[in-house]
């Protein structure tokens, strides 16, 4: 499905904006990402990881990586899903936990991101025939 393969680029770029962002400038990430510690920021985050996973799977079959973007489009269904189910108060205390820890950890793990984005890109990139 084109259309999958595009949405799911789009999210894939904009986990390596966000997390080049996080390198960069953690600090200020950070202050971002604590904003969103509310009952809109669950719901909003909800709702994202459902569409980057259901664009995940649609977009899974012309890939070059099927059964990795198959994988980590039900993980991030199931995020989706479950995330509601965490609640407010325990979604606010997990970024808060996140968004104390030291600055290097926040880099290391936004480069964990950066290489998951650009593996994403990669394997949307159409199979060769």
């Amino acid at each position: 499905m084109e259309f999958a393969v595009e949405v799911a680029g789009i999210f894939a770029v904009f986990v390596l904006l966000m997390c080049t962002w996080g390198v960069l400038v953690p600090t200020r990430m950070s202050a971002f990402a604590t904003r969103w510690a509310n009952q809109k920021g669950l719901w909003v985050a909800a709702a994202l990881r459902l569409t980057f996973g259901i664009a995940l799977w649609f977009a899974a079959p012309a890939s070059h990586a099927p059964l990795f973007l198959q994988i980590l489009g039900i993980v991030t269904i199931l995020a989706g899903v479950s995330l509601p189910m965490v609640g407010v108060g325990r979604f606010k205390a997990l970024i808060e936990w996140g968004m104390e820890r030291s600055p290097i950890v926040v880099r290391v793990w936004c480069l964990f991101g950066i290489a998951l984005g650009g593996a994403i890109l990669w394997a949307l990139m159409p199979a060769a025939s």
